[in-house]
């Protein structure tokens, strides 16, 4: 904590709108932080916080302005989201929240009742076996759990008021719940990305028939997708899965007929398998050696 204090005593805080901490492997912040008052961005990379406590925690008394906070890269003590992070006074403008590549766990289950609504929460490769229910009760306009280890999502998920966009990629996803019975009226962009997904139910029409035109279904990397770019291509003329009536009507009819209206809403292009940080160009720029390549943990 002393080298850190160190190094912020050498500018004025109370002007720092950007704080960039890399490379530090026990890192402690500081209760000074506090005086960081024109903060508008935080972030951490490639860094282990060993203590972030209530006495340096954001706040909208000492923080009014900071807008977002990106883990990148970033172990925590024992996978829990550190209490200078959710704080009963935390600022209610933090409203773009992004992790990528960390080992958290679990969520404290009140965070529904400190951290902004409506926000935009990106917990990427991180080590979640599900969505926390205190997740979908912040109700966020933007939603990625990308690369965590889950096995499968509920149907709240897809019901979140507000939500906008959902990414689900680069997990071990077989299917889809089943039970979806009031599909967000809001969400129009869904990442199955990398997934093992190679059906649909029938409550996906919903969302397909409002996104025509304004929003997408990416399934690169998918069964279903290279099931679909061959009946695009002529070497099959049906999906590998097989037919049934339960399965939603127009993404699952291979005819020729329907490639067209299929194709405007799902895409199949690899180039869209990727996290949705931008953590190519962070390691691109700063990190010390080639880092490890992305994996999902199990759990």
């Amino acid at each position: 904590m002393n080298e850190v204090e160190e190094s912020w005593s050498e500018f004025d805080s109370s002007t720092v709108v950007q704080l960039l901490i890399r490379h530090c492997p026990t890192l402690e912040i500081p209760p000074s932080i506090s005086k960081f008052h024109s903060l508008h961005g935080v972030k951490v990379y490639n860094s282990t916080i060993v203590d972030w406590d209530d006495s340096a925690a954001f706040t909208s008394e000492n923080h009014p302005n900071v807008l977002s906070l990106y883990l990148v890269r970033v172990n925590m003590t024992d996978g829990v989201l550190p209490a200078g992070l959710h704080s009963l006074d935390f600022p209610p403008n933090l409203r773009d929240i992004e992790f990528c590549v960390t080992n958290l766990q679990a969520i404290p289950q009140d965070l529904d009742l400190k951290w902004p609504r409506n926000a935009q929460i990106q917990f990427e490769y991180s080590q979640l076996t599900s969505i926390p229910s205190e997740l979908l009760r912040l109700e966020p306009e933007y939603l990625f759990v990308t690369g965590n280890p889950m096995t499968e999502v509920s149907a709240e998920v897809f019901e979140i008021p507000g939500l906008q966009t959902l990414g689900l990629g680069h997990m071990n996803l077989n299917e889809l719940p089943r039970n979806v019975t009031s599909p967000s009226p809001t969400l129009s962009v869904v990442f199955l990305d990398k997934t093992n997904i190679s059906f649909f139910w029938p409550w996906m029409d919903d969302i397909m028939m409002k996104t025509w035109g304004t929003g997408f279904l990416v399934a690169s990397a998918t069964p279903y997708c290279s099931d679909f770019e061959m009946i695009q291509q002529g070497t099959a003329s049906a999906f590998n899965t097989s037919p049934s009536r339960d399965y939603e009507p127009m993404l699952m009819d291979p005819s020729q007929a329907n490639i067209p209206p299929v194709s405007e809403v799902v895409v199949c292009d690899v180039s869209m398998v990727a996290t949705c940080y931008f953590i190519d160009i962070d390691d691109e720029s700063m990190a010390i050696s080639p880092p490890h390549a992305l994996h999902v943990v199990s759990p």
